[in-house]
């Protein structure tokens, strides 16, 4: 009996912990709002130099953008719920193609599009919410965009009354719409990680990559184009 008693007190604490780390009761709140502002890095990855043969060499640079919304958490127990929301987003990237060696032309140009996403996550939940929370989280999202914007600059060699020069031609269009080169809608995969502390203060890193190709059709493309949206997004928020 002294055995089993010193057992059962030895794994007394590791039970406790256990039951500290999931939290098997019934939530609060069902259902519980909140808000986040923060920025995102992102990309758009580009089959390019397949579909174009004359460009001899393209990179693609991640850039900054903001993000802004309001996430709703259905709290099915304190250790899942389902996550969804509204975000507000502006996504950017650079890209640089060396189009012919031997003539010297290139070009350098901005992509710039604002986003509207819904994601839909499955959300687990370590830790107790009024002390401290992780949350992972990972689902699909769809997405709407609207007002993008396409910058470029073309860089060539010519002969000018000035002799042998590099000449700059800016060009500027919709990145959407019917002369736009990408479509608006946009569905992928998210997931990430968040820390909720004391029941109200957020902080969270989730990354985003479409499964949907978002690049229009071009008739005289050796290979038809096909283009990925993919982000890192950091936030802080606030639950009510």
């Amino acid at each position: 009996m002294a055995i089993i008693a010193g057992i059962a007190m030895l794994a007394a604490p590791v039970v406790t912990s256990a039951q500290t780390l999931i939290d098997y009761g019934t939530p609060k709140k069902v259902i519980q709002a909140g808000l986040r502002v923060g920025f995102n890095t992102s990309n758009l990855t580009t089959n390019y130099d397949e579909a174009f043969p004359e460009i001899a060499w393209n990179h693609t640079q991640w850039k900054q953008g903001f993000t802004i919304g309001a996430a709703v958490d259905i709290n099915l127990k304190n250790y899942i719920a389902i996550q969804s929301g509204v975000y507000f987003k502006s996504r950017n990237s650079d890209f640089h193609y060396l189009i012919n060696e031997s003539t010297l032309q290139a070009i350098d140009g901005h992509w710039g599009a604002y986003y509207f996403e819904i994601p839909l996550l499955l959300s687990f939940r370590l830790g107790v919410a009024e002390l401290a929370q992780a949350q992972i989280d990972l689902g699909p999202y769809f997405a709407s965009g609207f007002g993008g914007k396409c910058k470029y600059t073309l860089f060539q060699s010519e002969y000018t009354p000035n002799g042998h020069e590099v000449v700059a031609y800016d060009s500027k269009g919709d990145y959407f719409g019917d002369k736009g080169i990408a479509n608006r809608f946009d569905w992928g995969l998210k997931f990430g990680l968040g820390f909720l502390v004391m029941e109200h203060y957020y902080i969270g890193a989730h990354y985003n990559f479409s499964c949907k190709n978002i690049l229009k059709e071009v008739p005289d493309a050796a290979k038809q184009p096909k283009g990925h949206n993919k982000a890192w997004t950091f936030t802080l928020g606030y639950n009510f």
